[in-house]
């Protein structure tokens, strides 16, 4: 390579992390949504590392994919170092620069790729290089990817990614050299981790066996005869897949679905595969709740959904028929499918239509469409760059989108006609910022939308419980729970309805009723790794018993020991049978959060019980400087110096 293009390859490279770092910059410092909400930032699982076996598969309500929930205990280690566990611009910072990661990885064997084949009219007229580089420019700032970058819980597709494209990368070179051992050992390590990170990992070695036949080798006999014991190493990763989702099988809801609910499910994706492929052409109307509804009426007025069913049926056949004669445009296309078959074929999931889904797979659609424009865009260069330039900003502009949770819901709403989910995580936004009118409404919209879903439900009571509407929270509850099936063993255990119950408990303890007490026993004993659970039960017990209360903090606190809520809450249940170690807990609530008027109301109690009146009164005066009109540290603090006034009066 010559001085002058290195320097072009260094530039262009540095064009394509600079406008992909643009086009994200609007939602670096956006907050937690959805499930990165259970997940990461209320699972106490991610605050710690050691054993990494905790956050790889203990917390949260989702199924774990530990690879990825083991980097988001690590962001938040690194956010505790720099003094903000849950900032979200670390969590971003890492998306971001796997995407840039897997797309330097796309080039590379993009490049790989067309260097090996017979030059074309296009690759004689525009540098192999060039074309690989703009294939992955174009595919890191496609809007279509905004899901899965910048929403922080996407990570998971983003290492799944990573990890395929290492193992085609690793096979690739390991094939091109002639000492292939260290490299077959990356790609089956890749191999393995991407196992590890989601379930569309099982179709990888199947992948890599397609660009063996259609890439490298003349034939099936000579894929087997050269690599065969490479390919068994690869599909010898399959099990660790196995392995992961049937240790946590009650967590799939999948599990539960008929044979007929995969049927038609299956029969529904064909258009939405299409869909999918329109958005890549038509780069707008992205959401992070599509609110799609699996149509099934198959032999009524959803019959059209044969057409696209038939066209998908037609390219496969003439995919595999034409893999000897045309081997580059047969895997373009089964390849595509496959990547998308673990979410778009027989195996229902919850969601029919998912951006994130595509991540990967757009780069094949991308790929081609380049080199097609190669032999037919003059000049390529410019035009190229340009349109990377116009995709970039409407990334940006839809990542703008991410800066706020209740802009993100009242996106979705807007998008998709206001679906039960979209209202119900809206609602949930608004409640967090005491807008308590609009998210009740919210959630009895998404109730009167879908009134035989516990989801909507939950989010409504939760609604309630905030807006101190009790009474109302456990009527809501108690019809939520209504709506699940009739018990029958069933291998799927559903957290909303835990959740509900978990609700109920805490309206009726506030309403004074001593089932909530019940209810939310119950509810840690379902689920003793949820931390909102136990959290509520402590509170409970309080009153009833501050001593259990206590030793239900102090199992919260030896999980998160800088946690200033929890040490606060801690305190001041030993501060009702032990204020001495009291003082103690509370001095170090109000030293990590100074800005907490109420711990130092309840330090000054503390201070007071054990006859320390000048530390009281330094206490109650913090607090009333935080919160001037704090009525019991006013009071608390009048009656210290009347308390006074009278010992100097009365030696």
């Amino acid at each position: 390579m010559t001085a002058r293009n290195g320097t072009r390859a260094a530039s262009l490279v540095a064009f394509s992390a600079l406008i992909t770092i643009a086009a994200y910059l609007p939602s670096m410092q956006g907050p937690f949504v959805w499930d990165d909400l259970g997940e990461i930032a209320e699972n106490p699982a991610m605050r710690t590392l050691f054993p990494p076996w905790r956050p790889m598969f203990e917390g949260g309500e989702l199924p774990h994919r530990p690879i990825p929930y083991l980097t988001f205990a690590m962001n938040y280690a690194l956010g505790s170092l720099l003094g903000d566990p849950l900032g979200t611009l670390p969590f971003h910072a890492v998306n971001v620069l796997v995407h840039l990661a897997n797309g330097a990885i796309l080039s590379w064997i993009v490049l790989h790729i067309l260097t090996r084949q017979p030059s074309t009219s296009g690759t004689q007229a525009t540098s192999a290089g060039f074309l690989s580089w703009l294939a992955a420019t174009l595919w890191l700032v496609h809007p279509l990817q905004s899901q899965a970058v910048s929403y922080i819980y996407q990570r998971i597709e983003l290492l799944a990614a990573l990890a395929a494209l290492a193992t085609i990368a690793a096979f690739l070179k390991a094939a091109a050299t002639g000492r292939p051992f260290p490299w077959m050992i990356t790609a089956v390590i890749a191999c393995s981790l991407g196992m590890a990170c989601k379930e569309w990992g099982l179709v990888v070695p199947l992948v890599v066996l397609l660009a063996d036949r259609t890439l490298l080798a003349g034939s099936w006999r000579e894929v087997l005869a050269l690599r065969g014991s490479w390919h068994a190493a690869l599909f010898a990763t399959i099990p660790i897949l196995f392995v992961v989702v049937a240790s946590q099988r009650s967590r799939y809801p999948e599990t539960s679905f008929s044979a007929w609910q995969a049927a038609v499910y299956a029969f529904n994706q064909p258009a939405i595969i299409l869909w999918y492929l329109s958005r890549l052409i038509m780069p707008w109307g992205q959401s992070l709740d599509h609110g799609g509804v699996v149509r099934q009426e198959i032999f009524g007025r959803d019959a059209w959904l044969l057409l696209p069913l038939i066209g998908l049926l037609t390219a496969v056949g003439w995919a595999i028929w034409s893999l000897p004669r045309r081997p580059i445009t047969a895997f373009m296309i089964l390849a595509f499918l496959l990547l998308l078959a673990p979410t778009s074929s027989i195996l229902p999931v919850q969601d029919v239509c998912v951006e994130h889904r595509m991540y990967l797979a757009a780069a094949i659609p991308i790929v081609a469409a380049v080199t097609l424009a190669a032999s037919h865009v003059r000049p390529l260069i410019p035009a190229g760059i340009l349109l990377a330039i116009v995709l970039a900003g409407i990334t940006a502009s839809r990542n703008t989108v991410y800066r706020s949770a209740v802009a993100i819901w009242q996106d979705a709403v807007a998008k998709n006609g206001g679906s039960s989910r979209s209202l119900s995580r809206l609602g949930a936004e608004l409640s967090k910022l005491d807008r308590h009118a609009e998210a009740v409404a919210a959630g009895e919209a998404a109730v009167a939308r879908n009134p035989n879903n516990p989801v909507p439900y939950a989010a409504l009571a939760a609604a309630l419980i905030n807006a101190d509407r009790l009474e109302e929270a456990a009527g809501i509850c108690t019809a939520g729970l209504a709506t699940a099936p009739p018990h029958e063993p069933r291998s799927f255990a559903d957290p909303v309805l835990d959740r509900l119950a978990l609700y109920h408990g805490i309206a009726l303890d506030r309403l004074g009723d001593p089932g909530g007490e019940t209810l939310l026993r119950e509810a840690v004993a379902r689920r003793p790794e949820s931390l909102v659970a136990r959290e509520h039960l402590a509170r409970a017990l309080l009153h009833s018993d501050p001593r259990e209360s206590a030793v239900l903090w102090a199992a919260l606190v030896s999980q998160s020991p800088e946690d200033a809520h929890l040490l606060f809450n801690l305190g001041s249940a030993l501060a009702r049978f032990d204020p001495t170690q009291a003082v103690g807990i509370l001095s170090r609530a109000v030293a990590l959060d100074p800005h907490n008027p109420d711990a130092f109301n309840n330090l000054g109690n503390v201070l007071l019980m054990l006859d320390r009146r000048d530390g009281a009164a330094r206490a109650y005066r913090q607090c009333l400087e935080l919160m001037p009109d704090h009525p019991q540290a006013a009071a608390n603090l009048r009656a210290l110096g009347e308390a006074g006034n009278r010992s100097r009066m009365n030696p």
